[in-house]
């Protein structure tokens, strides 16, 4: 036998290496058995969590629409014996000083009949959310828009040193004249909160226009080409009804472009 052969001697196994191998994929696979079972109980729960918020959410959206909805509205609203109802205010259409309105007393202010219930609802639905609207003004007479829009025109000439014909022209973009307000119809009322901002950056504003409509009202001069040359207003709405109000916002209207289209329908 030659040198080479006698030398070449078989190798030991290390039996503790081969254990420990041995024992390290059998934990693997243990691992790998666990994680089947274990993934699809994660993602049911995951799935559970994800219904849950989803219908807390639900119930928070449906506590902000606890009002009339169209179907279950009577028609008064969205058909009123109001001659001003399905009527623009301006300077191409305006009122006379005999013009006075049938008026109630809601949350304050006087306003068109049909507008008090849906008013006291939507100032309620909002202290519900935690939002404490003020309803600052509602119906507003010939003489009292005049008296109003006159003292707004002199301060304006008084800071500004303007005409009277450049003062008239600023000051009518967000203080209609007498007879142009529809303040004057019941129908309009200026809402806001306390803030020590704009009103527009606030929740609550947020929270209003998102809202608004499920009660008939309407942001009545939004950001947006406005019959007259009016400018945006962030605090005056005005009452539609529920049906007209959920048409606009389809529509994506504001309400003179709304009048333009019922009319042409």
């Amino acid at each position: 036998m030659s040198r080479k052969l006698r030398d070449l001697k078989p190798k030991r196994i290390d039996r503790g290496a081969f254990e420990e191998q041995k024992l390290r994929e059998e934990n693997k696979a243990e691992t790998q058995r666990a994680l089947l079972y274990i993934l699809p109980l994660v993602m049911l729960a995951v799935l559970a969590v994800g219904i849950f918020f989803g219908y807390k959410f639900y119930q928070q959206n449906s506590s902000d629409r606890n009002a009339v909805s169209p179907s279950e509205n009577n028609g008064t609203a969205d058909y009123s014996s109001d001659p001003m109802f399905y009527k623009s205010v301006n300077s191409a259409y305006d009122l006379d000083e005999s013009y006075v309105p049938e008026l109630v007393t809601a949350c304050g202010v006087e306003v068109a009949p049909e507008v008090a219930e849906p008013l006291e609802k939507l100032i309620k639905a909002g202290a519900e959310r935690g939002y404490e609207f003020l309803v600052q003004e509602g119906y507003i007479s010939f003489a009292e828009q005049k008296e109003k829009y006159t003292s707004a025109v002199k301060e304006y000439q008084k800071k500004n040193k303007s005409s009277l014909v450049m003062a008239e022209a600023s000051v009518k973009r967000t203080l209609p004249p007498a007879g142009e307000s529809e303040q004057q119809t019941g129908l309009l009322v200026y809402l806001t909160v306390r803030t020590d901002g704009a009103f527009a950056d606030t929740t609550a504003y947020s929270w209003l226009v998102r809202n608004c409509v499920d009660y008939g009202f309407i942001l009545r001069y939004p950001d947006k080409e406005n019959v007259g040359g009016f400018a945006y207003s962030s605090h005056l709405f005005r009452f539609v009804g529920v049906d007209n109000a959920y048409k606009m916002r389809a529509l994506d209207m504001n309400f003179d472009e709304y009048l333009v289209y019922i009319s042409a329908h």
